[in-house]
């Protein structure tokens, strides 16, 4: 990761669920290169705290926060977490899913509950508690 490559989120903050991977990594990446301080929430809470760090060390501004985006109370905590951090958050991208790789059939009802609870769910709830 370059360090800051533009201004345009200057001051604010933003709150990436899913953000330690993936894409979600990529955009916790161009929010901080844009000038947002980011909150990286992320259910593998190591990665979060490794881009994080990887962030502060190009001379970004941002915290990896550790929670399940499908369960309340980490939700709750991990807001919380980012507002005791930066204040008021500006903007929140809902980024945190998942995916199932096995025939409808075979897709036992607890699995589905799980990944209702992480892609539909937990935008539910990241954004009642932003």
């Amino acid at each position: 990761m370059n360090a800051k490559i533009g201004d345009r989120l200057a001051g604010k903050v933003a709150i990436v669920s899913g953000g330690a991977g993936g894409c979600g990594a990529a955009a916790s990446e161009l929010f901080a290169a844009q000038g947002a301080k980011v909150a990286i929430v992320d259910r593998d809470e190591e990665a979060a705290l490794a881009l994080a760090s990887r962030l502060r060390d190009a001379g970004l501004d941002a915290i990896g926060i550790g929670a399940d985006v499908s369960k309340r109370a980490h939700v709750q905590r991990g807001v919380a977490a980012a507002h005791a951090q930066y204040g008021d958050a500006d903007i929140l991208f809902n980024h945190a899913g998942t995916l199932i790789v096995k025939p409808f059939l075979d897709i036992e009802e607890t699995e589905w509950d799980w990944l209702m609870g992480v892609n539909v769910k937990s935008m539910f709830l990241m954004t009642q508690a932003f």
